[in-house]
């Protein structure tokens, strides 16, 4: 990848020793960018694959909700609306890079799609592929049923495609405009670490050691590292080094992480383009320089896993880079490191991208995904209290995302029967939160149940027998299930059809005394609903 300083022979660093373990020192003083930490984690990714998300439980809501797929919808809309040449034969062409479990893409080209039509314009146009660093990716993706309407039109494709790795894309052969889509990926690439003391720039190279019997769990690894003197041309391209003279003169004391993987990666990529480019990244990180003089000791590692592991992203250095490069970085204006959404811009000379720059002012401008994660982690606490209006305002907040009904259902539910004057928007509400339905883990499905009961309670008895149904093709039958089409078939006025799903209620679950219940009442024909 990138050319490192060589290791130097003997070592400063201080490991951490284990009564009666033997210790093994897997690395001695190396960039950290070229560390053994980079390969283990991608070799836990490979190796996991979709588990890494379904299984070990990686985070990844934040980034993959109708809120976000929203934002970056518009501005992709704008940046297309711009590059006016675009056609069936030269289309702009949409990388995402660690597509992960794939909700992200689906919600993204829903909205996208939506736009297209919206202003006459061809989906032809856009052609998106979903990467990893997986080979089992692909033919996850493409076996799975909510990606068909995109690929039987041509819209959407699949590669496995590794980061850092060279540009070996399919996808990529043909040139230009460009956009690249990074949701949580730069945060899990290759940095080094440079400290600033008293003005004097130094490298902190790193030193890995493993305890024997836990060598090969990366957050059992012990990190420890040694400041050297930094080559005045540290890497071979020169902005770079501009960069991290820029850093020195301006902090007297700082730890500052370099994404050199990243830059690499993007410079790359542009090389893909036909000048035009606009990269969109959401991660964990610093937009502002002045952020990074907060720093101070050795680099750290956020674990998610016992393989896998996140730093926080320079998003100020590829600014710098973008804007060295004449290009433009379109950074937030609040200071929020969980989540910072940014954008990139290289266009050809003339090309000011003001529509593009303006669509994502208007998303900053307002509310963002940061900020409803934090509403809805407070409102954790508070939910018992929730009422159906405050239920409905946030799910409006939400873009009416699915997770946040099934965690508000359980409230919602105890208030349905006496819903009056919002019995039609929670209707909406149910319909327009489906439509966002994307399940990661199976448990997630269960959204199809619960939207049935909420429409059975507003007596929406036809609307609710399709989720139910729904419900029922997923996990098969069950006592409430069919208990609850025998409802629905009630209040249809279809007492015959309604004494068919109770006696199957009975018949999975005897002791369900509901159901025994009703289904005496339909068979003396005493029926009162």
């Amino acid at each position: 990848m990138l050319a490192a300083p060589p290791p130097t022979p003997e070592s400063d660093s201080k490991l951490v020793s284990v009564p009666n373990q033997r210790t093994l020192i897997l690395e001695t003083q190396v960039a950290l960018s070229q560390s053994v930490i980079w390969r283990r984690q991608r070799e836990f990714y490979v190796q996991r694959g979709i588990k890494a998300w379904t299984e070990d439980r990686i985070p990844q809501f934040i980034t993959n909700n109708p809120f976000i797929a929203e934002i970056y919808a518009r501005i992709v809309f704008n940046f297309l609306s711009e590059c006016p040449d675009l056609s069936a034969a030269k289309p702009l062409r949409i990388l995402e890079l660690g597509a992960g479990v794939g909700k992200f893409s689906y919600l993204f080209l829903r909205h996208l799609t939506a736009l297209l039509r919206s202003k006459d314009k061809a989906p032809e146009t856009v052609r998106y592929c979903m990467t990893d660093c997986s080979d089992a990716f692909p033919e996850i993706w493409r076996t799975n049923h909510y990606f068909s309407e995109f690929t039987l039109s041509g819209m959407l494709e699949f590669e496995r495609f590794e980061v850092g790795s060279g540009i070996k894309s399919e996808f990529l052969r043909s040139r230009g405009p460009l956009v690249v889509i990074a949701n949580y990926v730069f945060d899990s690439l290759p940095q080094d670490a440079f400290v600033i003391e008293d003005g004097k720039l130094f490298e902190a190279l790193v030193t890995t050691a493993a305890l024997a019997h836990a060598a090969e769990e990366l957050s059992s690894l012990q990190l420890s590292y040694k400041n050297v003197d930094v080559a005045e041309q540290r890497y071979p391209n020169q902005s770079w080094n501009q960069i991290l003279e820029h850093y020195r003169k301006k902090f007297s004391s700082a730890t500052v992480l370099f994404p050199s993987a990243a830059l690499w990666a993007l410079q790359e990529l542009y090389r893909s383009a036909d000048g035009r480019m606009l990269v969109l990244a959401a991660d964990k990180g610093f937009a502002h320089e002045e952020e990074w003089s907060l720093i101070q000791g050795p680099p750290t590692l956020d674990f998610h896993a016992s393989s896998c592991f996140s730093q926080m992203v320079n998003f100020d250095a590829i600014a710098q880079y973008f804007r060295v490069s004449r290009g433009k970085a379109l950074l937030p204006e609040k200071h929020f490191t969980s989540l910072n959404i940014c954008a990139f811009l290289r266009g050809r000379p003339g090309d000011e991208f003001p529509a593009t720059t303006l669509a994502y002012r208007e998303a900053q401008a307002v509310i963002g995904p940061d900020d409803v994660f934090t509403l809805l982690a407070w409102l954790n606490a508070h939910m018992e209290e929730m009422t159906v209006p405050q239920i409905l305002s946030a799910l409006r907040l939400t873009r009416w995302d699915p997770i946040a009904l099934m965690r508000f259902f359980p409230v919602l539910g105890r208030q349905l029967r006496t819903v009056a004057t919002e019995r039609y928007d929670l209707r909406d509400a149910v319909f327009k939160t489906w439509a966002n339905h994307f399940p990661v883990i199976q448990r997630e499905n269960e959204l199809a149940f619960q939207c049935g009961v909420i429409l059975l309670e507003l007596r929406f008895f036809a609307e609710a027998a399709e989720m139910f149904k729904i419900s029922q093709r997923i996990f098969g039958p069950s006592a409430a299930t069919s208990f609850n089409l025998g409802l629905c078939s009630l209040g249809l006025g279809n007492s015959t059809d309604a004494l068919v799903f109770t006696i199957e209620a009975c018949r999975l679950d005897p002791h369900f005394e509901p159901a025994s219940t009703l289904r005496s009442k339909l068979e003396d024909r005493n029926v009162q609903y």
